[in-house]
């Protein structure tokens, strides 16, 4: 039997978005899309919501990169430009202040591995939470 590969379910969780949920398919092994502003480009339909094969993945708030953005803050060892970029997100424009600083400090590239690191433990996660096999290919 095939097995899902890591950075499938990986890019899933990356292609989240406000408008969209994604399932899994264990028995084709297919990522299916249901988009609230594209419905013809959903491949997730009603008839889906009762078949026990397919089970829930992702959404935009599973997520929850204001977390790992935080996290990632946490990490960080110099206070100056910790507390800085704590202070920049507080509010609304959190994402912009943040990229504004890590660009400016020359962090940006720190941000993306953390950030891809920690999507990849949510990949990980979901997989043993559904019992789903899969391919560590990233």
């Amino acid at each position: 039997i095939d097995m899902i590969k890591l950075s499938e379910i990986k890019e899933a969780l990356e292609a989240s978005s406000i408008n969209s949920r994604c399932y899994y398919n264990k028995k084709t092994n297919e990522i299916l899309w249901s988009w609230d502003d594209n419905q013809e480009y959903s491949t997730y339909d009603e008839e889906d919501e009762t078949n026990d094969d397919i089970v829930f993945m992702f959404d935009f708030f599973t997520k929850n990169d204001y977390d790992i953005m935080q996290d990632f803050i946490s990490s960080i060892s110099n206070d100056t430009l910790r507390n800085n970029l704590f202070n920049a997100t507080r509010g609304k424009g959190a994402f912009h202040r943040f990229r504004e600083i890590t660009d400016y400090n020359n962090i940006t590239n720190d941000w993306y591995k953390y950030q891809d690191n920690e999507y990849k433990k949510i990949a990980e996660e979901w997989c043993r939470d559904n019992k789903v096999e899969y391919e560590k290919d990233c």
